[in-house]
């Protein structure tokens, strides 16, 4: 094994002879009939067929997919802060968390079209145990990142992490998107988790801290959906832990994945977000948790700051404190569509509790007001 070859994603040959394999999985009739209606499935494996190397594949394919699922789920796609990426230099997109897939491959789009490469993207290892999601994502620039462990496992399998970003940056000058915690955010709050920016710095080659952090050019990213992605399957998990735990139900992950992308989103935008600066972070405090802990606020301030609030975000923030404060921020129409989404989660789900389903419903779309 070379240093990286538990995590890191499939070669260009490695991704040839997945691409085969993929071919024979069941599931990619309904996938490729979904993302690419303008062809048969003979055409679609031709398609796979004709692909040279991964920056092929992430052009032809994984692009051309995605502006499929993006006219078919979404009213609008915008972005902007492009500006802020300099072509050619790696850096670490630090970026909240909604849907499994779509935060990260929305960027992918972006970058693709405007001539600039794709990032490699962290892949958490639950979603590695569906072999189908497994051999997509390794084809596509994903590399494995652990959920769970013994104490001392998970502290090795951080340092190794940390260890692969460092040197997909500093070395391979291979851009990262990762999110800002570990997994998606349930209740609409994007913060940043202070482990996660302390994993960052554990094997860098810079003893300073401020050179640490400002050669792995951070640039923090905020997507935003009018509809959020699976938002009555959080508000149901929600509703179904008892005592900080839940347990899934087997292939949850996977419905998940194609909830999150089929469903429709309406108006959606991505905000690239300035980079953070090496005299910021000179601004910092000298210790290195509190260092962490500072720069954590410092993304969750950059981040919030790009979040695009839609209507519903004031709809639901009315409805959940019983006022009109923003009524001038929706139609009536706007209002009525909301609240027939949030009554039709609630009658489809009989058996859980409907006050708390209700609240966390609403404070998956109310919580960007209050951010």
């Amino acid at each position: 094994m070379t240093r990286f070859d538990d995590i890191r994603h499939y070669t260009d040959a490695e991704m040839l002879q997945a691409l085969k394999r993929i071919e024979q999985f069941n599931e990619l009739k309904p996938v490729a009939s979904y993302a690419f209606p303008d062809l048969s499935f003979d055409e679609f494996i031709a398609l796979l067929d004709s692909i040279k190397d991964t920056p092929d594949l992430q052009h032809r394919v994984m692009v051309r997919g995605m502006k499929n699922v993006i006219a078919k789920t979404m009213t609008s796609f915008a972005f902007s802060g492009l500006e802020h990426i300099q072509p050619g230099k790696a850096c670490l997109y630090i970026s909240n968390h909604r849907d499994i897939v779509l935060d990260a491959y929305l960027l992918q789009c972006i970058l693709d079209t405007h001539g600039m490469s794709t990032t490699r993207i962290t892949f958490g290892s639950n979603l590695m145990k569906n072999e189908f999601l497994r051999e997509l994502g390794l084809c596509n620039k994903m590399f494995r990142t652990e959920r769970g462990g013994t104490a001392k496992g998970f502290y090795a399998a951080l340092a190794h992490l940390s260890d692969y970003i460092n040197s997909s940056i500093l070395e391979d000058n291979e851009s990262i998107w990762i999110a800002q915690r570990g997994g998606r955010t349930k209740d609409g709050r994007d913060v940043t988790d202070p482990a996660l920016i302390k994993m960052l710095g554990m094997a860098s080659p810079y003893k300073d801290l401020v050179a640490a952090y400002a050669n792995l050019n951070i640039v923090p990213l905020t997507i935003s959906y009018e509809w959020e992605p699976c938002d009555h399957l959080k508000a149901i998990e929600r509703s179904k832990t008892v005592d900080g735990k839940y347990v899934k139900a087997e292939n949850e992950d996977l419905v998940s994945v194609v909830t999150g992308i089929m469903q429709p989103k309406g108006v959606v935008h991505l905000t690239i977000g300035k980079p953070v600066a090496e005299e910021e972070l000179s601004q910092l405090p000298a210790t290195r948790n509190d260092f962490c802990d500072a720069l954590a606020l410092l993304l969750d301030r950059r981040i919030n700051a790009g979040y695009h609030i839609s209507p519903n975000n004031y709809i639901a923030c009315d409805i959940k404190n019983g006022t009109s404060r923003f009524a001038d921020r929706y139609t009536s129409d706007q209002f009525a569509e909301f609240r027939s989404r949030l009554e039709s989660v609630l009658s489809d789900n009989p058996s859980l509790d409907k006050e708390k389903l209700r609240s966390y419903f609403l404070e998956i779309y109310a919580c960007a007001v209050r951010n």
